[in-house]
């Protein structure tokens, strides 16, 4: 996944990218931590199980599963419209 292609994302649905981490010898995993007004979210995808998911933070540094769909038949276009719908929908 290229990282300019999440920040550009998020920018456009309002949101400031605050940590980007990615894991490329495991699976081609990521996270992503964004967050808009006073509200914090991450969006993870896990390459080896393949699943990418949504969280949001409840209270400092903890994060509850908001959505989670199954990536592993995801192309990154796909990956990147997933993630915007998600934070469209916040």
């Amino acid at each position: 996944m290229k990282q300019t292609d999440l920040y550009n994302m998020a920018s456009r649905c309002g949101f400031t990218v605050t940590v980007f981490s990615e894991h490329p010898d495991f699976f081609s995993s990521w996270s992503l931590n964004i967050g808009k007004d006073d509200k914090k979210y991450m969006i993870e995808h896990d390459g080896r199980n393949g699943w990418l998911m949504f969280y949001q933070e409840n209270e400092p540094n903890k994060f509850k599963e908001i959505d989670k769909k199954i990536s592993h038949a995801m192309d990154d276009n796909e990956k990147i419209n997933q993630c915007e719908s998600w934070l469209l929908s916040v």
